[in-house]
């Protein structure tokens, strides 16, 4: 599933085709270069930028580009996302709320939790693994060490962690830590295929085994304990490169947007 309505591969008029072009010709020259000379700074339309960014990206319709959001007032956002995540009765009444809105930036804030992605950010929903799965969102993001993954999946908000008559976790959890341990079982087994098929072998990027992340948002804060968060924390500890989050941590991070120039 790709981001944008448009489809960045194309031109939609000459003026973006020799912005391009421009571009690219910049890119090329030999010597020292003042970014203020590319078209995806300087270019007079807003639009033309825009698109340059995305085209000259690894995935130009699935790429972030934090700057087109910008306009938006984040607090506000957050505010909305707020009253969903808290009258929300499942998961798939905020999928619909972020996915029909394209309000991409609410998962894209998941990179807020990790160290890459200000280099280079790609958002995919609902990305297959194989046959056999598929994740909420597949978060791509670049830093100096390389590029990384985080496979992400939504639950209920509105669950406890875990269930009052004992100290084991709700149903809602319990399906996202077996639909997670599915997957990184997938992928221990398919990695190689699993890379080709997205397109990155092709692109020459090898993402190794300990730079796959996985993400499990789940519940509200107003459900959580001292039992809860000590149970939350052994299940991080056990099962490793994972993280788990309740809806409430997203809206954090969406407020955090107003202040970062990169994701």
């Amino acid at each position: 599933m790709t981001l944008q309505e448009r489809d960045y591969t194309l031109f939609l008029n000459d003026e973006e085709r020799e912005a391009f072009e421009l571009e690219e010709n910049i890119e090329n020259r030999k010597g020292v270069k003042n970014h203020r000379e590319f078209p995806r700074f300087s270019h007079p339309d807003e639009s033309v930028r825009e698109f340059i960014w995305h085209r000259r990206s690894l995935f130009p319709n699935n790429y972030l580009h934090l700057l087109e959001y910008k306009k938006l007032d984040f607090d506000d956002e957050a505010d909305q996302y707020h009253d969903v995540i808290y009258k929300a009765k499942n998961e798939q009444e905020i999928q619909q709320y972020i996915k029909q809105n394209r309000k991409w930036f609410i998962p894209g804030s998941i990179f807020l939790d990790y160290n890459f992605g200000h280099h280079d950010a790609y958002l995919f929903p609902e990305q297959k693994l194989g046959n056999e799965y598929a994740v909420d969102y597949m978060l791509l993001g670049k830093n100096s060490d390389g590029y990384s993954i985080v496979l992400v999946e939504f639950e209920k908000s509105d669950t406890p962690y875990c269930r009052s008559t004992a100290n084991i976790e709700s149903e809602s959890v319990k399906e996202g830590l077996a639909q997670i341990k599915d997957w990184q079982r997938w992928m221990l087994k398919n990695q190689d295929y699993f890379m080709r098929n997205i397109g990155l072998t092709q692109k020459g990027i090898d993402i190794p085994i300990f730079r796959i992340f996985y993400y499990l948002v789940v519940s509200r804060r107003d459900y959580m304990n001292d039992i809860a968060h000590d149970m939350r924390s052994q299940t991080m500890y056990d099962m490793r490169n994972l993280k788990i989050v309740t809806f409430d941590r997203l809206e954090e991070n969406v407020r955090k947007l107003a202040n970062n120039h990169s994701w």
